[in-house]
């Protein structure tokens, strides 16, 4: 982040403080409970938010060499990037065009020079193209050109991101996707990356509420008094939009030491985390000697897999920055799924009984608010 951006959010958050107050909106927000619950719901927000908008698929450097690449799901909408010999991304639906069988495990992986079917054993080069049929006595000769390529997806990187549209063919536009954000990532870098670990989590709750809980710091000392509770500040907060997109911070409670630095030695980012939430469903969680991607997976309306990341610096190359670092994946498990998820999950079950038709964001929750009027704002 760049020192006057953070000398600007520093200065604002001690006038805050000095207000004794926090950024609020221009009002409450009520939500219906529906929007949560309901496989309606979920069913137009899969076609509208994760089918036919771009969304991200992986950091940059998931994708450093030819032959990298990374299997996701999105909308309910198999896919694969890969980058290929000339450095190019390409993606692709990640289905056999034979039979439909998936040709690639999920995850992060890599393959030499093309992609085999495990059913009937199809090849396609990295480019889609379908290279080879073994065994099929020419019986798919008659096929119209291009019916046995794999069916390519709309693809772009920039900033240390990359994105990917599940449905459709329209080409993405990231000035429009990020809507003025792309100046702040490239500050961090995050291209150059290197990836340490993935997480993957389950949770009995709707994916709207899990990323709730990045979105407001009104929660910590009630819900977080042993972790970090002790060390964040409930308030002053600050937000700021960018589109459907946003960056929040959670600070610690050491930030208003800055009040006695002088405004050209303040360093926002030895004091708490920077976060930008990528519409709909990537937090970028960026501490001071690592960032963590967290991917918000709906399976159904109250269903959600959580595709946990962990990035560094520099490669971990010794046992003691492994460990260093393999505890910091164990800190964001214990924080947000032993308290923030779990704590979800009983929301969730509690809205379900359908004894309550809404709940309400204050005004000192503005994040937040942003975030659920941009998902109905697009559409969902």
């Amino acid at each position: 982040m760049r020192p006057e951006l953070q000398r600007d959010i520093v200065r604002t958050i001690l006038a805050l403080a000095d207000a004794d107050t926090t950024q609020l909106a221009d009002a409450p927000l009520v939500v219906d409970v529906a929007d949560y619950i309901s496989d309606a719901a979920h069913e137009r927000e899969q076609r509208v938010l994760f089918r036919t908008r771009p969304v991200v698929a992986a950091l940059s450097c998931d994708l450093r060499e030819p032959g990298d690449l990374v299997a996701l799901d999105s909308g309910g909408v198999p896919l694969v990037v890969v980058r290929t010999a000339t450095g190019e991304l390409r993606a692709f639906v990640n289905i056999c065009r034979h039979r439909g069988s998936p040709l690639v495990a999920a995850g992060h992986g890599h393959v030499a020079r093309s992609f085999h079917c495990t059913f009937h054993g199809w090849v396609y080069d990295l480019d889609g193209r379908n290279i080879g049929m073994p065994h099929s006595s020419n019986g798919f000769d008659d096929l119209a050109p291009g019916c046995a390529d794999l069916l390519a997806r709309p693809v772009a990187e920039a900033h240390g991101f990359v994105w990917v549209r599940p449905e459709g063919n329209a080409p993405i536009d990231l000035d429009d996707v990020l809507a003025g954000a792309g100046d702040e990532l490239d500050a961090f870098d995050f291209g150059s990356y290197h990836r340490f670990d993935t997480d993957v989590s389950e949770w009995q709750a709707n994916w709207k509420l899990l990323v709730d809980t990045f979105l407001e710091t009104y929660h910590v000392p009630a819900l977080h008094p042993t972790t970090v509770g002790r060390h964040f500040l409930v308030r002053p907060s600050l937000f700021a939009p960018f589109g459907p997109n946003l960056r929040f911070h959670s600070l610690m409670k050491s930030v208003l030491g800055l009040a006695e630095v002088p405004e050209d030695e303040r360093d926002l980012l030895a004091h708490g985390t920077v976060e930008y939430l990528l519409a709909p469903n990537v937090v970028v969680n960026f501490s001071v000697d690592h960032v963590a991607i967290y991917r918000f997976v709906p399976q159904a309306a109250g269903r959600t897999r959580v595709e946990l990341t962990i990035y560094t610096p520099q490669p971990v190359d010794d046992p003691a920055t492994a460990t260093h670092f393999a505890r910091t994946l164990d800190l964001h498990r214990r924080v947000s799924g032993g308290e923030d998820f779990t704590k979800q999950e009983q929301v969730h079950r509690a809205l379900a009984s359908g004894a309550m038709p809404t709940v309400v964001f204050g005004r000192n929750e503005p994040a937040a608010i942003h975030f659920h009027r941009t998902c109905h704002d697009l559409g969902a």
